[in-house]
Order: structure tokens, then sequence, then C-alpha cells
């Protein structure tokens, strides 16, 4: 029985690593021009805006984006990513804010953007805003949220503020009449002071 179940464990393997090779060649395959068309052609199609672009990740998105708004996406994905990974800042809210940028709020943007129909994109123009300058800002806006974001350690002074009822609850302000801006030094002198 076991050596049946090795056997297809071992099948199962050999079967997914032809499958994901014959979809990388599929894929390479779907990207050379067919015989006869030029290669610029064929970047041309890839950078223009479909009419209807289905929900991906975040990357299968910025790759139909135009230059330079492709290279802006890919250095907000990198920066959100590379903070995950590294976990540079451990705080909920940053991370959560992390997680969103890169599930919801970047290919929400990318989405708003490669669904524009021509109708749209005539219109915007004639409003004086080209949509690669919107979606450009749009960009800007995010990259420097997720920056300010990391900047900031909420953790650090969440666990500071909490030290603080902690010790106030612990203590309680009516055995203690420290008050802002005294030092203990302050309140021995006014303690002699008083006797």
């Amino acid at each position: 029985m076991m050596a049946v179940l090795i056997l297809l464990v071992i099948f199962g393997g050999v079967t997914a690593i032809v499958y994901v090779d014959n979809m990388g060649k599929a894929a390479r395959r779907s990207l050379e021009p067919p015989p006869g068309e030029p290669a610029a052609s064929l970047s041309a199609s890839l950078t223009a805006a479909p009419s209807h672009v289905p929900s991906g990740l975040p990357e299968s998105l910025a790759l139909r984006l135009p230059e330079p708004a492709r290279t802006q996406a890919w250095g907000l994905l990198c920066l959100v990513t590379d903070a995950r990974l590294e976990g540079v800042n451990s705080d909920p809210r940053t991370a959560y804010l992390l997680a969103q940028t890169r599930e919801a709020y970047l290919p929400d943007t990318l989405r708003a953007y490669l669904n524009l129909t021509d109708g749209a994109r005539r219109t915007l123009q004639g409003q004086g805003q080209p949509p690669e300058i919107l979606l450009s800002e749009q960009l800007g806006l995010l990259e420097d949220g997720v920056r300010e974001a990391l900047r900031h350690d909420h953790a650090t002074a969440d666990r500071l503020l909490s030290q603080g009822r902690f010790l106030r609850e612990r203590f309680g302000a009516a055995d203690s009449e420290l008050t802002l801006g005294q030092t203990p030094a302050d309140q021995t002198s006014k303690g002699r002071l008083r006797k």
C-alpha cells in the first residue's frame, strides 16, 4: 500500500512539473509575434489599454500600463512587498495599510485606468485631465501614503500610551501628586514647604 502511495506522489509531481513547463512554453509562444508580423505591433498591442481588463493580481495589471506609469506602479509594488517581507514595521495599522494597498487600492486604481473607454478618454482629455497624468497622480498618492505609514512607528507609540494607562490604573492619579512638567525633586521641595 505504501509503495502505491509513493508512486502516486511521484507521478503527481512529474505531472505538475510537465504542466507548469507546458504553461510556461505556451505563455512564451503567445508573446512571440506571428510569422510575418513585426515585433513592434506586438508591443503596441500589449501596451494598448484593452476595453475590459479582468480582475487579477496587481503585477499583471501593472504590466498593461504604458510607461512611465508601469515603472511607477512596479516601484510601489516593490516598496510594499519589501516592507512586508522585511517586517519593517510590525504595527498592525501599517501592516493593514500595506495589505490593502497591494490587494485593493493599487489594483482598483489600475483597473479604473485600464477599463477606460475611448469616449471616457476623450472626455477626460477635453476637461484638461489626461488619463495618464491622473493615473500618475493617483500612484503618487498611494506611494506617499505607504512611505508616510512606514515612517511612523505606531506600535511603539501605542506601547508607551498603554504603559501610561496601566500605570495610572495601577497606582491611581490620587496616589501621585505628580503633574505634567514637574519633576520628583519639585514635588519633594513642595512637600517640605507645606510642612
